[in-house]
This record gives C-alpha cells, sequence and structure tokens, in this order.
C-alpha cells in the first residue's frame, strides 16, 4: 500500500512543520511505509495530491490545518481517480475544526490520527461544492468542513492580519475586529424552494458542525446525510451581537429570533453589494455578488 503523506510546514503558525520527526517517528513505529511531500505555496497541495494520485498512490493523508485539508479534497475530486483515494488527516492546524465533527479526533493528536491510519476504517462522507461570481472573476472549488458569506468570511479575512496571537484567540479578536469594519448589505438566499431577503450578517453553510476556530455555527450537522447545514444571521447592533457571541461558540443560537436555521442540497446566494467568501477558513474572494452552493454525497473516503 502506498501512502502519501502531503505536508504543510506552514499550518499551525509553523507548528506542522516543528512535528514532522515526531509524524514520522509515529509512522515508523506503526510500519506504515510512506512518501513525505511538503506544500510551499497556497494551492500546493491540490496539485501534490493530483501528482499523487496520478503516480498509483493509494492513499492520501493531510497533515496540517482546514485549509490544507480543503486543497487535499480539491485534488481528489479534481482527480479521476480521486473519489476511490481513501483520504487521512493529522491535524495540526490553528483552529482545526473540521475534526471537530470526527468522533475520537482531537487536534494536534499524532499519535491517535497515524493509529487511524493504521486501522485504514473507511467513511464515505459529502463535500460542498461551490461556484463563486465576482465581478468579472467566476471559480469553482470543493469544501468539505464549512463555506463562509459575509461577516464570518470577514473574521478570516482579519485573521490573516493576526501574527501575535494563537488557536481560537486568533479567530476571537478577528470577530471583534470584523464587526467594528464590516458593512453587512441586503442578501437573498435560496435553498430548495426557500427564500431569505433581508439585511445579513452572514449566511454560513456547514458540511460540519464547527467553524472559525470554535463556532459551532451548525451543530446538529451530519457529514454523510446528503445535506448541507445554512445559519443565517440578521444585522443587529454591534453590542446585541457581542452578547450572542458566546451562544455560538456553545452551538446553542438556533432558537435566536436573528437567526434562521435550515439544511439544503442547494443553496443560492445573490447580494447587490459585494461580499467575501471563504471556503475551509480560506479566502477565496473578497467581492463576490452571487454564489452558488451543492452537496456532493459521499464524495470522498475519509480514513477514521
Amino acid at each position: 500500500m502506498t501512502t502519501t503523506v502531503i505536508l504543510n510546514p506552514a499550518a499551525g503558525r509553523g507548528l506542522a512543520g516543528r512535528r514532522r520527526s515526531a509524524i514520522e517517528a509515529e509512522l515508523r513505529r506503526h510500519g506504515i511505509e510512506c512518501e513525505i511531500v511538503t506544500t510551499h505555496a497556497r494551492g500546493g497541495a491540490t496539485e501534490l495530491a493530483i501528482q499523487a494520485i496520478n503516480r498509483g498512490a493509494s492513499r492520501i493523508v493531510a497533515v496540517g490545518g482546514d485549509g490544507t485539508i480543503n486543497e487535499v479534497v480539491n485534488g481528489l475530486i479534481d482527480s479521476r481517480q480521486g473519489k476511490n483515494t481513501p483520504f487521512g488527516i493529522i491535524p495540526l492546524g490553528t483552529g482545526s475544526d473540521f475534526v471537530k465533527s470526527l468522533p475520537g479526533f482531537r487536534p494536534g493528536d499524532i499519535a491517535g490520527a497515524v493509529q487511524r491510519l493504521a486501522t485504514g476504517q473507511l467513511w464515505a462522507i459529502d463535500v460542498g461544492r461551490i461556484h463563486v461570481e465576482a465581478g468579472r472573476l467566476s471559480l469553482s472549488r470543493c469544501f468539505i468542513n464549512g463555506l463562509g458569506m459575509g461577516l464570518d468570511a470577514a473574521v478570516a479575512v482579519e485573521s490573516l492580519k493576526i501574527k501575535f496571537a494563537r488557536g481560537f484567540a486568533v479567530y476571537l479578536i478577528s470577530v471583534f475586529k470584523a464587526l467594528a469594519t464590516y458593512r453587512p448589505g441586503p442578501m437573498t438566499v435560496r435553498f430548495d424552494g426557500q427564500r431569505v431577503s433581508r439585511q445579513l450578517f452572514f449566511a454560513s453553510v456547514g458540511n460540519g458542525r464547527c467553524q472559525g476556530g470554535g463556532f459551532w455555527m451548525t451543530p446538529d450537522a451530519r457529514l454523510d446525510d446528503g445535506l448541507l447545514d445554512l445559519c443565517i444571521v440578521d444585522t443587529m447592533p454591534i453590542a446585541r451581537a457581542l452578547r450572542k457571541i458566546p451562544l455560538l461558540i456553545r452551538g446553542v443560537h438556533a432558537n435566536e429570533p436573528e437567526v434562521t436555521m435550515a439544511r439544503a442540497r442547494r443553496i443560492e446566494v445573490t447580494c447587490p453589494t459585494p461580499i467575501p467568501v471563504a471556503t475551509d477558513g480560506e479566502v477565496i474572494a473578497t467581492a463576490a455578488h452571487r454564489v452558488e452552493v451543492e452537496v456532493l454525497p459521499r464524495a470522498v473516503q475519509l480514513l477514521v
């Protein structure tokens, strides 16, 4: 069995690169023969995944955070053979939100992650696919955990600027900065025959349960139900929004009057005032005016 490990040394503010020797030791301890390749630029993990599959790799393992996992998943989906290639994760990112939806996984747990690779149990899970129009730009890509449109994507933009903090603190600081600077506009969200059209803070789509480093936006989401969960939040005064943050952290916001929760197979968002868009915590557009989303049921084989 040929295993290719794709390591992003910059993930987790450099944590993944610093833990390489520990990862190699665990892989040897479990007798997992592999090649380790490293990313050197944004988007590099996608190309490395495609190349590994073309060389005949029987398993792909992503080492890093949600952004690295996202890139590898896009490589699996883009490759003709990738859909059936088992995909594993060693979570060493800043937020590592996706693995919080996986029973028994813990961010930073190298030994537990490699043990799962050795066991080789598979779980067929869903993936989301989006098409974004932003001015003359038009792009399509997949996400495995979550999609942010509006304020929550603006938080991802702010997080890229913060160099003095780590982990959840990065995202919490980014929330305060985004609330102070983001100017929400009207958005229209259509999903499976329903329509919401008003001034919104954001429309967040979850395949997984947790986003933004520790915000349980879609706490009831399931990875294999063939549906995407939707969290729509109306605009409100900043003081009131600040009081809602603990509810999002605990995932108990569903019954708030400003919140609309739903499930759908297809979602369309349009907005006359352009909005930022982020997939799995990575900003892909800063001025989108149309986003189309669909679920790809059981599109990847995850090693759990």
